[in-house]
């Protein structure tokens, strides 16, 4: 079962200074890196950092205290494995980390080179033979994926050089959609008045990606209120009755993407992230309450919202 992400996070430095885990900094950490080598897309930071909170998170340690090297070593191999190495060798660059080696053996070779190079059949055996027996001269019997990669890629440049070759067995993949489920196949699946809500801008749907499986639902709780209509000061009793309604919506929004999933990809559960990024705007305009030291008091008052949900919440974020 999916736990919900409120117990804190807890790691350890090298000096031995324990801190709170904090997911935005490692987003940020990893959008510079992504900006680094050219990639701006803003959300594959946000799903990678989500990933390493999530496994964090369910964690079997009954104590969730980690070292950030474990941490590191984490936003590492998911870079190399959903096929960004260069962000990976920027991030490694920069951060103190627990190595991740690989033996230098053709089979382990074919599927990481296929994986970030996305070559095949007799092409992909060939290229990792050659990088097999580089590595064999070289006495190098570990290595870290990014040297095999890098490996990989010249020697497949001088293989597509040569004179005797006039067009490459396999090319490079095509670029690849990032969404296991796109945000289209959601929507069109919504009824009429649950698209009139995402259509006002007040929830916003998120594709299921492949860097983070789960569903992302950001919700605008102050342009909610305006939209039923409602008044400052607002109470409890006038929120709730359109709490209920949208918390219907939700679940019928994540049964719809949870069943596209099971038939597309697999039968894992998918986790639930729920975003609030106006709530301290509708405490100071709606609630007419300072914040954040009306937080407690807005969490209990959106509980209608995701209490009723048939998934729990992975992580509640304002």
């Amino acid at each position: 079962m999916i736990k919900l992400a409120e117990k804190s996070i807890m790691l350890i430095d090298s000096d031995g200074v324990m801190n709170a885990f904090d997911p935005e900094q490692l987003q940020a950490k990893i959008a510079r890196c992504f900006v680094g080598v050219g990639i701006r897309e803003s959300w594959l930071a946000e799903d990678i950092a989500l990933a390493v909170e999530f496994a964090l998170a369910q964690s079997p340690r009954e104590e969730k205290i980690f070292s950030v090297s474990e941490v590191n070593s984490a936003v590492i191999r998911i870079l190399e494995n959903t096929g960004f190495p260069d962000a990976a060798v920027s991030y490694r660059s920069g951060n103190i980390c627990s190595r991740i080696l690989l033996a230098a053996k053709v089979e382990i070779l074919e599927e990481l080179i296929h994986k970030h190079l996305g070559l095949a059949g007799d092409h992909l055996s060939a290229i990792a033979a050659n990088v097999a027996n580089v590595t064999k001269k070289l006495k190098i019997e570990q290595a870290s994926p990014g040297l095999f990669v890098e490996l990989a890629k010249h020697l497949e440049n001088e293989f597509l050089n040569r004179d005797d070759v006039q067009t490459p067995v396999a090319r490079r993949r095509e670029k690849h959609s990032p969404w296991l489920i796109s945000t289209e196949e959601i929507y069109v699946l919504l009824d009429p008045s649950e698209r009139e809500l995402i259509d006002a801008g007040i929830f916003r749907l998120s594709g299921i990606s492949y860097l983070f499986p789960a569903i992302k639902i950001v919700f605008h709780i102050h342009d909610f209120s305006l939209f039923h209509r409602l008044q400052p000061p607002l109470t409890e009793m006038m929120l709730i009755p359109h709490l209920y309604t949208a918390s219907d919506a939700l679940r019928h929004w994540i049964d719809v993407a949870t069943n596209l999933y099971r038939e597309n990809c697999c039968n894992e559960p998918l986790p639930v992230y729920l975003n609030v990024p106006d709530m301290a705007l509708f405490a100071r305009q709606m609630l007419q309450m300072n914040w954040p030291e009306a937080e407690k008091e807005c969490r209990e008052m959106l509980a209608p919202l995701y209490t009723g949900l048939t998934v729990p919440l992975f992580k509640l974020k304002f």
